[in-house]
Formats: C-alpha cells, structure tokens, sequence
C-alpha cells in the first residue's frame, strides 16, 4: 500500500470514527507483521489435526489469531463437496484465479498433491472480492506444505503478461485444477475460461464460484455465463452443479469433470 493509499485510509477512518478509531487501526497495522507468523504457525498445527475434508474446510471459512486470518465466501455444503473431487485427483498443479481472503487457497494447499504446485492470480483492489493486501503474501506462501510450492501473481488475470507468467511458471506442465472465482462480468469469466482452459490438463478439472443467480454486486454475470457453458460445443465434460438451495440468491459452485477441448 502506497503513503497516498495509507493518508487516504487514515483520513476516512477519522471522518468516520474519530480519534479512537485511528489509533485502533494503527495499533491494527503495526500489530499485523508480528503476528502473521504466529498465525502461520497455528494455522498449519490445526490442519495437520484435521484429520477430514469438513474440519479442514472449516478452518478454510473462518480461521483468525488476533488480527490475521483467512476466510471463504462459501456455502460449506458446497465447497466440501468440491473438496471432496479434489482431495480424490490430488491435483499435482493447481490455479486458482481470484484469491482475496485466501481460505480456498489453503484449502486446495491441503487437498493436493503433497509435491503440487498451487499458483494464484489476484488483482489487488478488484471488484468482486477486492483482492489481498501485499502484508498477506507471507501468510498466503505458509500455506505450501513442505513439499509444495505456491506462486502468488497480483495482477489481472486478463493481461497478456500475466497468462504468459503462468505458463512460464508451469514450465510445460498443465494444470489439474482451475478454479475461477475473479472478475465476475460476463467478458471477465468468459476471458479467464477460454485463456486458462488452454492450460488444463485433458481430464482434468475446472471449477467456477457464483454460479446461483443472485445480486448482480456478488454474483456479477458467472450464472449467465454458466448457462452458456453448459451449452458449449468447443468441449467436453461432466457437469456437476454444486448447489444447496436454488433460491439462495447467489453462490454455488459449477463443475467441469474430465475437461477435454474438441480440437477443430
């Protein structure tokens, strides 16, 4: 975060809360270097004891020591049983593109390969999620278990160079497991699925979040677009629609099993 960004912030907390308020957050700031380690540590100590996909997936929602933690907007119906095709491919490369509170990106840290590569592509001040601070990029790397690596790209996932990025990363590998869950327009996810598909693996697994219909602030055009996947000839699939009530308004998780494009 810039000096600009930071005179910005304080300035609105002031308006808002008044003195008390700005030196809450600041105690806030300076509080969160010292302990994100001790919330690595921790964090990795409570996984290591969550012996199935739902405890692990808890920890994914909703984990906190003091002020650092990491989160997921998810139905827990849903994201276990995503969870549960994931943990049974152990996916050896992973991408995740929309990171923001990082607990799905911990989550699949545990649900692959104990040697997988995870990547994550996060546009910081995004719209949908609003992407992560640079201070989290520690915490996020904790995530790799000792065998695994994670990449980390705060960039938009649409550019050029990012995709190029990627596929410099991967080395020639493809990947396993896509999950998109970023820019939610409809030109935004079909972008990220017709740029990244290039990269799975032939049987591989691709996900989307947001698939319900729902506010258009939190669900974008993803259900739309899910709809005209389901449509698509330009590959095949098993469609899994992960979904706990229809009239939730928003969520769900869309599934593509045993990706294979139709080549032309």
């Amino acid at each position: 975060m810039s000096f600009g960004d930071l005179t910005s912030a304080a300035r609105d907390i002031w308006r808002k809360h008044g003195a008390t308020g700005l030196i809450g957050a600041g105690l806030d700031f300076v509080s969160r270097p010292i302990l994100q380690p001790l919330a690595a540590r921790t964090l990795r100590k409570r996984a290591a004891l969550a012996h199935t996909t739902p405890e692990l997936v808890d920890l994914a929602l909703d984990f906190r020591f003091g002020n650092v933690g990491v989160a997921a907007m998810q139905v827990r119906q849903e994201i276990i049983a995503l969870a549960e095709e994931v943990r049974a491919r152990q996916p050896r490369t992973v991408l995740e593109i929309g990171t923001a509170k990082g607990g799905t990106l911990f989550l699949f840290s545990r649900l692959a390969s104990a040697s997988a590569q995870l990547m994550s592509v996060d546009l910081p001040f995004g719209k949908f999620g609003g992407g992560y601070p640079p201070y989290k990029t520690a915490l996020y790397r904790s995530f790799a278990l000792p065998g695994q690596t994670i990449n980390l790209i705060r960039a938009d996932s649409h550019a050029e160079e990012t995709f190029q990025q990627v596929q410099s990363l991967l080395g020639g590998r493809t990947v396993d497991f896509l999950f998109i869950d970023g820019d939610h327009s409809l030109r935004g996810v079909r972008t990220d699925f017709q740029r990244y598909s290039q990269l799975v693996t032939e049987g591989g697994l691709i996900a989307f979040h947001d698939i319900v219909p729902g506010r258009p602030e939190a669900v974008g055009d993803v259900p739309v677009f899910w709809q005209e996947l389901k449509r698509s000839p330009d590959f095949k699939a098993d469609l899994l629609e992960l979904v706990h009530d229809w009239n939730q308004g928003g969520l769900g998780i869309g599934v593509l099993l045993n990706f294979r494009r139709i080549k032309s």
